[in-house]
C-alpha cells in the first residue's frame, strides 16, 4: 500500500522503495522494461545519428545543424531522464527526497531538452518549407551562422523557462503520479497552461500548416509539369528530407500531444497514477524512434549506415534520380543536399 507523507496537514500519497512493483507488478515491470529498452535503443540510435552526420562527406550543411541539435537533446532523455525514471519506479519518492537537488536538475534539464527538440524540429520543418516554397529567400534566412544562433536561442528559451522557477513561477520535482522527476504541473497551474499552449501547441500547429502548404505547393507544381511540361522542378533530395522530417514531427506530435493535454486537463490532480505514468512513458518514447525514422524513410542515411558497418553492396541505398522540376531550387540544393539526411 502507498506510504503517506504529512506536510502542513496535507496528506500526500506516494510509493516507497519497491512498493510500486509490489502493488502493481505487471504494470510496473512492463513500464520499467519498456523504458529500459527505450533508453538503450535511443542512446545507441542518437549516437549513430551524430556519428553518421559527422562522417558525411562535404561541409556541414545548415539542416545538419538542426539534426545534430535534435539528436543531442534527445540523448539527454535516453541517457539520463529515462534511466532515472526507472530508478523512480523502483526506489520511489524516498530516494529523491534524499537527493532533492538531483531530481530538480533532472526535471529542469528534461524541460530544456523537450523545448530544444521540438524547436529544432520546427526550425528544420521551416527550413524545408522555405527551400521548396519560397526559394528566393532561402540563402538570406538560413546561413550557417543564423542556424547556429537559432539553435542556441532554443537553449536560451529553455533556460528562461526553468529560471522562472527561482522567481516562484512553476517548478520541477518528483511527480508521484508518473514516478519521475519532471515539470511540476501543479506548482503554478496558469503557467502550466501557458507552457502547454505556447511551447507545444503553437509550434505543432505552425509546423502542421507549413507542411500542408508545402504539400499543396508540390501537388500544384506537379500538375503544372503534367499539363505544360515547362514548370520549374523540385529537387527530390529536398522532398525526401522534407518527408523524413514530417514523419519525425508526426511521431513527436503523437507522443507528446497526450502529455500536453494531460498537463491542462488534470487541473485538480485527480487522474490516477496509471494514466499519468502511461502517458509520460509514451511521451518519452519519441527520442528513441528518430533513428528508425531516418533509416527507413531516407535512403542516403540508410546508405551511410550500411557503409559504416559494411553491410550489403553498392546497390544498397541507391537514390532514385528522377525529379519534379524546380530549376530555381537546384542552385540552393547543391549546397543543402550534402546533408546526412
Amino acid at each position: 500500500m502507498n506510504t503517506t507523507l504529512n506536510i502542513s496537514s496535507i496528506v500526500i500519497k506516494y510509493f516507497g522503495k519497491y512498493e510500486f512493483i509490489q502493488e502493481s507488478p505487471g504494470f510496473a515491470i512492463t513500464s520499467i522494461v519498456l523504458q529500459t529498452i527505450a533508453s538503450l535503443v535511443g542512446t545507441f540510435g542518437n549516437a549513430l545519428i551524430l556519428i553518421i552526420t559527422a562522417r558525411s562527406k562535404g561541409k556541414l550543411s545548415v539542416q545538419s545543424i538542426f539534426i545534430i541539435n535534435i539528436a543531442i537533446s534527445d540523448m539527454y532523455v535516453t541517457m539520463v531522464a529515462d534511466p532515472m525514471s526507472v530508478v523512480g519506479k523502483i526506489e520511489g519518492r524516498p530516494f529523491f527526497m534524499q537527493n532533492p537537488i538531483l531530481c530538480d536538475i533532472i526535471g529542469k534539464m528534461c524541460t530544456v531538452s523537450c523545448i530544444v527538440s521540438l524547436g529544432s524540429i520546427t526550425l528544420l520543418s521551416f527550413n524545408r518549407y522555405i527551400l521548396i516554397c519560397h526559394n528566393s529567400h532561402y540563402e538570406k534566412i538560413f546561413t550557417l551562422r543564423s542556424c547556429i544562433l537559432m539553435c542556441i536561442s532554443l537553449y536560451v528559451v529553455g533556460l528562461i523557462m526553468v529560471l522562472l522557477n527561482y522567481a516562484g513561477i512553476g517548478g520541477h520535482g518528483f511527480d508521484d503520479k508518473s514516478l519521475e522527476c519532471i515539470w511540476d504541473r501543479m506548482a503554478t497551474y496558469s503557467y502550466t497552461v501557458v507552457f502547454s499552449v505556447c511551447l507545444v501547441w503553437i509550434p505543432l500547429i505552425v509546423v502542421g500548416i507549413s507542411y500542408l502548404k508545402l504539400f499543396l505547393f508540390v501537388r500544384h507544381t506537379r500538375k503544372q509539369v503534367t499539363s505544360r511540361g515547362n514548370a520549374p522542378v523540385i529537387d527530390n533530395k529536398s522532398l525526401r528530407l522534407a518527408k523524413t522530417i514530417f514523419i519525425v514531427y508526426a511521431v513527436f506530435s503523437i507522443c507528446w500531444i497526450p502529455f500536453a493535454i494531460l498537463l491542462v486537463a488534470d487541473s485538480n490532480d485527480t487522474f490516477s497514477h496509471e494514466v499519468h505514468l502511461c502517458i509520460t512513458v509514451f511521451a518519452h518514447f519519441h527520442p528513441s524512434i528518430n533513428f528508425f525514422i531516418y533509416y527507413f524513410s531516407n535512403e542516403k542515411f540508410k546508405k551511410d549506415f550500411h557503409k559504416m558497418f559494411k553491410i550489403g553492396h553498392n546497390e544498397v541505398g541507391k537514390e532514385p534520380t528522377g525529379q519534379v522540376s524546380l530549376s530555381f531550387v537546384t542552385r540552393v540544393n547543391e549546397k543543402s543536399s550534402s546533408s546526412t539526411c
